[in-house]
C-alpha cells in the first residue's frame, strides 16, 4: 500500500492554524489579558516614580491591545516606549556625563511572562 504524505511549510501551517474557528478570538483574548497585566505593571511603576513621561499629569504612557485578524498584540504607548521598556543611555543635559543611565522597566516583558 502506498503512503502519501503532505508537508506544510511553517508559513502555510501558520495560515491553516490561524484560520481555524476560534483561534483569532482566543489570540485577541490572550492579548487583552496580557495588556491588563501590562497596565497593572505600569500602575505599579507610576506609584513609585515622579518621572513625568510615566506619571505626569497627562499620563503620556499607556497600554493598549488590538486585533488584526488573526493576529493580536498588546503594546506600551509612549513618546519613547522603547527607552521606557529597555532603558537608555543618559540624554539631554546628562549626555556625556557620568550619570547613571535609566534602567528599563520591562512593563511588557513582565506582562508576557505572568
Amino acid at each position: 500500500m502506498a503512503k502519501v504524505e503532505l508537508y506544510y511549510g511553517k508559513k502555510q501551517m501558520n495560515h491553516v492554524i490561524s484560520h481555524i474557528e476560534g483561534v483569532g478570538r482566543s489570540t485577541y483574548e490572550e492579548a487583552n489579558k496580557r495588556e491588563h497585566y501590562a497596565a497593572a505593571n505600569l500602575a505599579e511603576v507610576r506609584a513609585t516614580t515622579t518621572h513625568s513621561k510615566i506619571h505626569g499629569p497627562d499620563h503620556l504612557t499607556s497600554t493598549s491591545s488590538q486585533q488584526s485578524f488573526p493576529d493580536a498584540l498588546f503594546s506600551l504607548d509612549a513618546p519613547n516606549a522603547v527607552a521606557i521598556e529597555f532603558g537608555h543611555d543618559p540624554s539631554g543635559v546628562f549626555a556625556g556625563t557620568d550619570s547613571k543611565p535609566p534602567q528599563g522597566l520591562y512593563i511588557l516583558t513582565k506582562a508576557a511572562y505572568e
